[in-house]
């Protein structure tokens, strides 16, 4: 007598063995002449869902975990932290050990739910060790102790490291290093002269020391310009002048040879400083040439001191040259008046060597006042008024 139903049911149990994961098979029997028929049918992924929740504070750190296997069952887990952590890598160090988990219960597809307080208070009631939970779940909950954070051994990609070319640190290092000097006796001689400056630390940098200051970390030639681009207009932007951009080098604790004339030339090429930097308002002035065309035609007169009072309250000195000869004549006064330039011109200038053609000045009251351009007026002297080098002396 035929037996159709066992005939049936090890095609069952063969399909059920060897279907794949996404494929569920559903069975139904019909009394059609005792015969069974198999229907197998699309299902939804099979996914492993995670729930994984951190907690950082003043007492420690820990981590709390729901996995719920695609068969509905569901694994609690509590962590506590035996180092330091904030709480970002608290959260972290939840999602490893979840993906390792499931990875080692067989799972490939997980969905996971990171501190979302909404749709997942039982993981963070995990985090925080308490008991209060939405759900009839198991009461038993596994307590393990981390002392290390979780280490992941991935392939490793290496990334191509540029190599800085020479520099002028390389002989002062190679000589507090190992002690090696250049052949050449010179520059042996100057790099022992100057490695006292240096100190060389463990991890291979060189710093220069300071007299009054921290060490200053010496920067490699092909570096600076990174360092000034980030000081000058970078996140915290000033585009200052030369001299105060290589001092705020300086006080940010880097140091390389020549940085003033660097940072100056820098400066020189930042497109934003030559653009909005203030303009000088003040009218241009027409350029006189100061060439003399014979002796004792062209001087010039300036007021020196005060000095130490001398004999009579002498105090400053009017001095005369010659722009051909570069004679030089002088007088002491113990007062800067227009008198007595106008006494000095005669007597030092006009009396010994003729009325001159120009007299070069600076804006002081005693060349530039009324009595004394008419004086000069008078004799036919022409006066040219100049600023100096220094605008704090310019009268």
């Amino acid at each position: 007598m035929p037996r159709t139903s066992v005939k049936g049911q090890v095609i069952t149990d063969l399909v059920v063995e060897f279907v794949e994961p996404s494929l569920e098979e559903h069975t139904k029997r019909s009394d059609m002449d005792e015969k069974l028929v198999g229907m197998i049918s699309l299902k939804e992924s099979l996914s492993w869902k995670v729930y994984v929740a951190g907690a950082a504070n003043q007492r420690g750190s820990g981590v709390g975990l729901v996995i719920i296997s695609p068969d509905k069952i569901v694994i609690e887990k509590s962590l506590r932290m035996g180092f330091l952590a904030t709480n970002n890598e608290v959260e972290y160090e939840a999602l490893l050990i979840g993906m390792t988990m499931v990875q080692k219960m067989g799972g490939k597809n997980v969905e996971m739910f990171l501190d979302s307080r909404n749709r997942n208070p039982h993981a963070d009631s995990l985090a925080t060790l308490a008991t209060s939970s939405a759900q009839s779940l198991p009461r038993v909950i596994l307590v393990e102790d981390l002392y290390t954070p979780t280490k992941i051994n991935v392939d490793v990609v290496y990334v191509h490291q540029i190599k800085m070319g020479p520099s002028w640190m390389d002989l002062v290092v190679l000589y507090l290093k190992e002690s090696i000097l250049p052949e050449e006796k010179s520059e042996a001689d100057k790099v022992r002269r100057k490695a006292p400056r240096f100190w060389l630390f463990e991890d291979q940098k060189l710093y220069k020391r300071s007299f009054s200051g921290p060490y200053l970390l010496c920067m490699h030639p092909e570096a600076t310009e990174l360092l000034l681009i980030e000081l000058h207009e970078g996140i915290c932007e000033s585009h200052t002048g030369g001299r105060s951009l290589s001092h705020r080098a300086l006080t940010q604790g880097y140091w390389w040879p020549n940085m003033q004339k660097e940072a100056l030339e820098y400066v020189k090429k930042c497109d934003q400083c030559q653009r909005f930097a203030p303009n000088i308002h003040q009218p241009r002035g027409v350029l006189n040439p100061l060439s003399s065309p014979w002796p004792f035609a062209q001087w010039g007169l300036d007021i020196v001191g005060p000095f130490l009072k001398a004999a009579g309250n002498k105090r400053f000195l009017l001095v005369g040259t010659d722009y051909f000869t570069k004679w030089v004549e002088t007088e002491p006064l113990s007062n800067i008046r227009d008198l007595d330039a106008r006494r000095f011109a005669w007597k030092n200038i006009v009396t010994r060597f003729g009325i001159s053609h120009t007299l070069i000045l600076d804006n002081g009251v005693q060349f530039d006042s009324k009595a004394f351009r008419r004086y000069c007026c008078d004799l036919g002297i022409t006066n040219r008024y100049f600023t100096p080098a220094y605008p704090q002396g310019n009268g």
